[in-house]
């Protein structure tokens, strides 16, 4: 209980990953009282199978049972218990030694758990030293002259009483939960396991205790195998005062069962909700596909209840749908459709997944937008006419997002006849329904796009929705360097406000040729927020912020050099419309790092240093009405693990300690 009391108490250090607590913060301080911790557990549990052995070995002899007695014989030898507790600590130590050079040196695991079982086994009976300790003996002498008597029945008794049957018993609770449907496997499983390490202690010390004692009957007990006599001793051991008035059984039972099953009663709370004690959870949700080598393009969104929903563009899309907040039970649906660039994707009332990208048949140059509705059983194409179609073969973009009243579709497709300057037409999509079968089609500008490669991140389309259910619309001109936002003055967008601003202090050769991506998201007054980068430098962000909610007057550009990321960081809104952006720390060592505005302008900003990454991928970031933060990103956690999806999902508003 004690590192378990210390993991709790320091939570805000604490990020489970994959379903382990790990720190991810650390002093030298805490480091101090981690040691002590782990230090009283052992010490605490040694203490608990001496005194456990200490009533055997009193129940043996006839004499009154008592557990006070029996820790106060272990308290009495200090000393000696110390000794016992460093050599037990240094032999355990030295067996994991010995197990992982064997596995280091070997192809296969199997010679290090037969080397380790067999040392392990056959150095068991100097576990009956802890019994000496209780019996007021020396406990190394009088172990080592009492195993010489019958060492192999020693190790019989041992090997079955103290390994075998607690090791049978945990396979079979690992077994049972086998059973049950999932999540309540994993939970029964490590809750049922953890309550049986500590049922199992009072069988070890029996065991310890009756080995003990059977060695000790076999010969006489001299002056040259006992140093003392036990009888006066624990005579006058029993005839001491009580310190408590004595417990009825009927009492003692149920405290002493309470208490043994406590840890188990407790690990179901702090599994079922980690972020109640710990900082952030971080767990895997796939791999990239194979002979995939560019950074997939990613997009994190919340479905029903908060639950996120997550979209892989590969060269066969993926769509996790999340079961739980921090997506520890997932299912991933392959979309067997291959799209020329990054399809439009929204999450529908229903939960479902609309995708809508630009297909074409193989060989020709026609494109059509169409639609597909992913579930967690798989994804289908909606019936009916697609909502667009082009002869020309690039230059297509689509951005999607869900309103209150149905969907709001943004496309750009190139104009013919402009092949020397590549001019293509913005067009929003109002539709009433996810199935977009009624529909209004409004223009709201042209972007002249330039040339990207299939496997480039060119997301220069985006929308976004208001509080009030006006789309947003904002796409970057990679020609002419410019942002271009058209903001609907209601949910009908009978008149869009369309105003484009020049970028200041960009590389604008890289822009052509690298990845790109603009996000916008719009404040709870109206006013929009959009987010690029500037691969030519060093992929520094810069945050546009809009003075009114049709962003007619001059926007302030705020560069926020803390985060970087391939394309651009994850941007989102907390509750008050502060941006938030999430990617990697720009300087030091690889850490996910979230960077929180503290006013409007932006002026004054936050840093949270999350958790070290390996690998470098794409960001995507989301805030639900929990409002935690859920970062979607590419990597590891593990310096020894491999490169996957993972999400990240934040305690705190901020994912401040």
């Amino acid at each position: 209980m004690a590192p378990l009391a210390v993991l709790v108490a320091a939570g805000g250090r604490v990020a489970v990953v994959g379903g382990v607590p790990r720190f991810v913060e650390s002093s030298p301080a805490f480091g101090v009282i981690l040691a002590l911790s782990a230090v009283t557990a052992i010490a605490s549990g040694l203490a608990a199978l001496a005194g456990g052995a200490r009533l055997v070995l009193d129940f043996i002899d006839g004499r009154p049972l008592s557990a006070r007695l029996a820790v106060t014989a272990v308290l009495r030898r200090p000393r000696t218990f110390a000794m016992l507790v460093i050599l037990f600590v240094t032999a355990v130590v030295v067996l994991v030694a010995i197990g992982a050079a064997f596995t280091a040196s070997a192809s296969s695991v199997v010679p290090a758990v037969i080397v380790v079982t067999a040392v392990g086994v056959t150095t068991l009976p100097l576990m009956i030293a802890w019994a000496a300790l209780t019996d007021g003996v020396p406990p190394l002498r009088t172990t080592w002259r009492l195993i010489s008597r019958d060492y192999g029945r020693a190790v019989w008794m041992l090997a079955l009483g103290y390994l075998a049957v607690p090791v049978l018993l945990q396979l079979g609770l690992f077994a049972l939960g086998g059973l049950l449907p999932v999540p309540a496997d994993g939970l029964f499983r490590d809750a049922a396991r953890l309550a049986a390490v500590v049922l199992q202690t009072p069988l070890q010390a029996a065991a310890v205790g009756c080995c003990y004692a059977y060695l000790h009957r076999l010969g006489p007990a001299t002056g040259h195998d006992l140093d003392r006599e036990k009888g006066d001793d624990r005579g006058h051991e029993r005839a001491g005062r009580r310190w408590w008035p004595p417990i009825p059984p009927i009492v003692a039972w149920p405290a002493v069962l309470l208490v043994a099953l406590l840890p188990g009663l407790l690990y179901p709370g702090y599994a079922a909700e980690p972020l109640s004690w710990a900082r952030m959870v971080d767990n895997e949700i796939g791999v990239k596909e194979e002979y995939v080598d560019y950074p997939s393009r990613t997009e994190i969104m919340l479905g029903p209840g908060g639950k996120p929903v997550v979209f892989r563009d590969e060269r066969r899309p993926v769509v996790v749908f999340c079961g739980d907040d921090t997506c520890g039970d997932h299912v991933s649906v392959t979309l067997d459709e291959y799209f020329r660039t990054h399809p439009a994707t929204a999450v529908a009332p229903d939960g479902s997944l609309v995708v809508a990208g630009w297909t074409s048949e193989i060989g020709a140059s026609r494109m059509e937008l169409v639609m597909f509705s992913c579930r967690p059983d798989g994804c289908v194409r909606r019936p009916g006419e697609p909502l667009k179609a082009t002869e020309e073969s690039s230059d297509a973009r689509a951005a999607a997002v869900g309103t209150p009243h149905g969907l709001a579709i943004a496309w750009s497709v190139r104009l013919p006849g402009h092949n020397k300057k590549p001019l293509s037409r913005v067009e929003l999509a109002l539709c009433d329904d996810v199935a977009c079968a009624r529909r209004r089609v409004v223009p709201v500008g042209e972007i002249v796009d330039g040339f990207t490669l299939e496997d480039m991140d060119a997301r220069v389309l985006a929308v976004a929705a208001a509080p009030d259910g006006r789309p947003v619309v904002a796409y970057t001109d990679r020609r002419t360097h410019k942002i271009t936002v058209a903001s609907c003055e209601s949910a009908a967008c009978a008149h869009p406000s369309i105003h484009a601003f020049g970028l200041p202090a960009l590389t604008r050769y890289t822009w052509l040729t690298s990845n790109l991506r603009t996000q916008v998201a719009v404040r709870p007054d109206g006013r929009p927020v959009i987010v690029y980068s500037d691969p030519g430098d060093g992929h520094t962000s810069t945050i546009m912020l809009c003075s009114d909610p049709a962003c007619s007057g001059t926007p302030r550009f705020v560069p926020v050099p803390e985060v970087v990321a391939v394309s651009a960081p994850g941007l989102a809104l907390d509750a008050h419309g502060l941006p938030l952006l999430a990617g990697y720390r720009r300087k030091g060592a690889m850490v996910i790092d979230l960077v929180a505005c503290r006013d409007q302008d932006c002026a004054r900003r936050s840093a949270s240093p999350l958790l070290p990454a390996g690998g470098v991928g794409q960001f995507d970031l989301a805030i639900g009405p929990d409002q935690r933060p859920r970062i979607l990103w590419y990597g590891t956690a593990d310096p020894a693990g491999g490169n996957a999806y993972h999400l990240l999902t934040c305690a705190g508003p901020h994912c401040a300690p």
